[in-house]
């Protein structure tokens, strides 16, 4: 392999490439304590078809490389200038996960016995979970800029700016839900996934443009736009590219997580500011204070909505494939209309459609 003679690739341990990527993620053995299967990014803003996961083999940190083959499979096929775009960002894709491989080598040399070996809490996960993103994908962009330089740059412009357009409603949305479900553990990840998005994203582009030794505010102004719009994010931007900066400076000197702090603090900061703030507490615990807020209080139809919801779902209401709705006492309702995730029902003399992921409309 070419890119082997320009990134460090002795930590690869295994290439997997899937028409099945989904399942091949999930069955990748992790060898170490997780919190489940490892699944692709999905969303209406990126979708992932290549993950390059650190494993333990034999007490070694190691990387197994998995790949989408029904993207991949453009690099066997003939060129064309109909796929030439196509083919160039696998190979830039390529690239950039072996930037993976190599950083966790250098990581791994550095802080040897640490990587995937310690504990822990719920607090100092979450936030390391958002730190040591922000730094892998800093770190793969900028050992993989040499590949491609404009035709990478815009996408990954593009993606920052989306996910910065909808952090704040989003997160705001879900807080308000969570005013009614009380779910604390599961609105803590929900926001903090909201927030680091944001933030990796930001370095995956901070990454690129520091690989190509450009400048920010000339490289990408669409993004720069979108920060003017959304200016609680603007220092925490400028503050992410500092940081990820001077980690570099000391790169392949570090001696201990603690090198993740500052970020761990900038995204301590940005939870807060976004309304999830998590305090530890004695033995690894941790309290999480939601604050009350003007946007995160449920309007009178979001409330309506999750009461409907969830009489729905305390209701024997079976949804049968063909798309028809029986009621608890085994009557057929056709009229009421279903689809996969929704369905119409009566609730106290009035009609009400209601969906199963809590965005509900009363009719």
């Amino acid at each position: 392999m070419a890119l082997r003679k320009i990134l460090n690739l002795k930590r690869l341990k295994q290439v997997v490439v899937s028409y099945n990527y989904n399942e091949a993620l999930a069955a990748v053995d992790q060898g170490a304590p997780v919190s489940g299967p490892l699944k692709p990014t999905n969303d209406e803003i990126a979708v992932g078809i290549a993950m390059t996961p650190t494993v333990l083999r034999d007490g070694e940190a190691m990387s197994v490389m998995v790949l989408n083959a029904a993207y991949l499979e453009i690099l066997v096929a003939a060129e064309t200038p109909q796929n030439a775009a196509l083919r160039e960002q696998m190979i830039y894709t390529l690239a950039h996960e072996c930037g993976h491989v190599h950083d966790l080598d250098v990581r791994a040399t550095s802080m040897p016995d640490i990587i995937l070996k310690q504990r822990l809490s719920f607090r100092d996960g979450i936030l390391f979970g958002i730190a040591s993103g922000c730094w892998d994908e800093y770190m793969a962009c900028r050992l993989s800029a040499f590949i491609s330089r404009e035709s990478v740059l815009r996408p990954l412009e593009d993606t920052f700016c989306t996910a910065l357009e909808q952090a704040r409603d989003r997160a705001n949305a879900a807080i308000r839900q969570y005013r009614m479900h009380a779910d604390v553990s599961g609105i803590t990840k929900e926001v903090s996934e909201v927030y680091k998005r944001v933030m990796v994203y930001a370095a995956y582009m901070l990454g690129h443009i520091d690989g190509i030794e450009g400048e920010v505010a000339a490289l990408v102004p669409k993004a720069m736009d979108a920060l003017e719009r959304q200016p609680y994010f603007k220092p925490f931007f400028s503050r992410l590219c500092d940081e990820l900066r001077t980690m570099h400076g000391t790169y392949g000197q570090w001696k201990g997580l603690e090198v993740y702090e500052p970020l761990k603090q900038l995204a301590d900061e940005l939870l807060k500011v976004g309304g999830i703030d998590i305090q530890p507490r004695a033995d690894d615990g941790a309290y999480v204070h939601i604050p009350f807020s003007a946007e995160t209080m449920p309007t009178l139809e979001e409330q309506m909505a999750f009461l409907v919801g969830e009489e729905f779902r305390r209701s024997d209401v079976n949804v049968c494939r063909e798309g028809s709705v029986f009621g608890e006492n085994g009557e057929h309702h056709p009229n009421w209309g279903v689809t996969k995730t929704s369905a119409r029902f009566k609730l106290g003399g009035r009609d009400y459609l209601s969906r199963l992921d809590q965005k509900d409309k009363m009719q």
